[in-house]
């Protein structure tokens, strides 16, 4: 089996192909990255069909419990579901804990689901740098929403507009001081809110606290759209409906007034600007000749003939020098 699926198998929903090419989309190999780009190209036609949602919130609120369910009721309604999630990866081996399929069972075993965890790599922002790239993958396989679970850290978890088109806002019930602390937060970040964990005793108090976060936001002149605020227990399986219906409401709503189009275009761009980066990165790091530049001077600026910044110029310079096509001369080199 190819390492790298075809175009075909892609767009056919090959889940196996799928799989493989988010592998390859997911790797920092320069001849990965290649590989994955014309992968991307030859499927780009079918890309850009499908509704983009982000869920986050902090760590405990209920993510992973609520896409299951609302997976489910999107999944029964004949929708093809992607759910791409962003694990934290270790500090110290890069590594993360992958368990989304066993966090959410029902939906990894439905034929209208696919579930991808990816490590976040220590991105901040909640997401992986890899991420838009498995998405459009997603969306040429056929799968019509896509959710995508950030890494959970709360309201730094800002990069994901840069990819989605709608952001759901998970947040405990909790109507206290705390209204005033994360409304900017809020405001930079959500189209709907969800106050999870409706159910039980907290009932009450989850309906309290969406009112406080509905009339706080109502009257801010901050947002030209208002934010949605629910209530949702993913555990009685209530308030799922409600939520979808918010979600549609917008996506309509912005599609209209034409803000959905600007909003594409703008995360296109982006998207640009950072797979460029990411190329030189690449071709920087992957470099013959940088390595063995970076060992010389890496010997100089210990010895103390050289500073760190002089030292980064001369590699950007050589750098460069390769790029011109011209002999690069090492500095100090024999």
């Amino acid at each position: 089996m190819s390492r790298v699926p075809s175009v075909q198998d892609i767009l056919s929903g090959d889940r196996s192909s799928l799989s493989r090419g988010i592998t390859l989309v997911e790797s920092t190999l320069l001849a990965d990255m290649n590989d994955a780009d014309r992968l991307l190209d030859g499927v780009h036609a079918k890309t850009g069909k499908a509704l983009r949602v982000a869920v986050t919130g902090a760590p405990g609120v209920g993510k992973s419990t609520l896409i299951e369910t609302l997976g489910m009721h999107l999944v029964q309604s004949d929708y093809h579901v992607a759910v791409l999630t962003v694990d934290p990866s270790s500090p110290q081996t890069g590594g993360s804990i992958l368990g989304d399929k066993t966090r959410m069972p029902q939906l990894a075993k439905h034929t209208n689901a696919f579930i991808r965890p990816s490590p976040s790599g220590n991105v901040p922002g909640g997401i992986a740098h890899t991420t838009r790239r498995a998405m459009l993958l997603c969306e040429a396989a056929g799968y019509n929403v896509v959710l995508i679970e950030t890494v959970g850290t709360g309201q730094g978890d800002t990069l994901v507009r840069q990819i989605v088109d709608i952001v759901l806002l998970m947040l405990l019930p909790n109507a206290g001081d705390e209204l005033q602390g994360i409304k900017r937060g809020i405001l930079e970040i959500a189209d709907v809110i969800a106050v999870s964990k409706a159910d039980g005793d907290m009932v009450n108090q989850a309906r309290l606290t969406a009112n406080a976060y509905s009339r706080a936001l109502h009257l801010s002149p901050e947002r030209s759209q208002v934010i949605k605020v629910k209530t949702v227990s993913a555990l009685e399986k209530t308030g799922i409906p409600e939520i979808w219906e918010a979600i549609r409401d917008i996506e309509r709503t912005t599609r209209e007034n034409g803000s959905f189009e600007t909003r594409r275009n703008t995360q296109i761009k982006t998207a640009l600007l950072k797979t460029a980066k990411t190329f030189l990165v690449s071709e920087f790091s992957e470099s013959k000749i940088i390595d063995a530049a970076v060992e010389n001077i890496h010997q100089q600026v210990t010895a103390g003939t050289r500073t760190v910044t002089d030292a980064a110029h001369e590699l950007v310079r050589i750098y460069r020098m390769m790029d011109s096509n011209t002999d690069p001369d090492v500095e100090g080199s024999s």
